[in-house]
């Protein structure tokens, strides 16, 4: 789905619901990262989600519900992959 986002789309931003306008997307560290306009902050792009902007409200563009739950199934994942990088393997156990 990050292949998907352009420079010009309009995006919501999950975490926060942020929405403005992809101005440029750059790549950084092996990630992708949007610059969303109203806000002037680079997002990931994975977390990004294409919506319809009409009449000053933005809609979430229509998907198949599928796909969506992949999607989501993946994100998920990668954010359990990538706890474990902030764990340094001690065996503390406190007490």
């Amino acid at each position: 789905m990050t292949d998907a986002i352009m420079p010009g789309q309009a995006v919501r931003y999950g975490p926060t619901g942020t929405v403005g306008t992809i101005t440029r997307i750059e790549e950084i560290g092996g990630r992708k990262f949007g610059l969303i306009d109203t806000t002037n902050l680079l997002y990931r792009l994975d977390l990004l989600v294409p919506v319809i902007i009409r009449e000053g409200k933005a809609k979430k563009a229509p998907a198949d519900a599928r796909e969506a739950i992949a999607e989501e199934r993946i994100r998920e994942k990668v954010a359990a992959e990538s706890a474990w990088l902030n764990v340094d393997g001690s065996c503390e156990g406190g007490g």
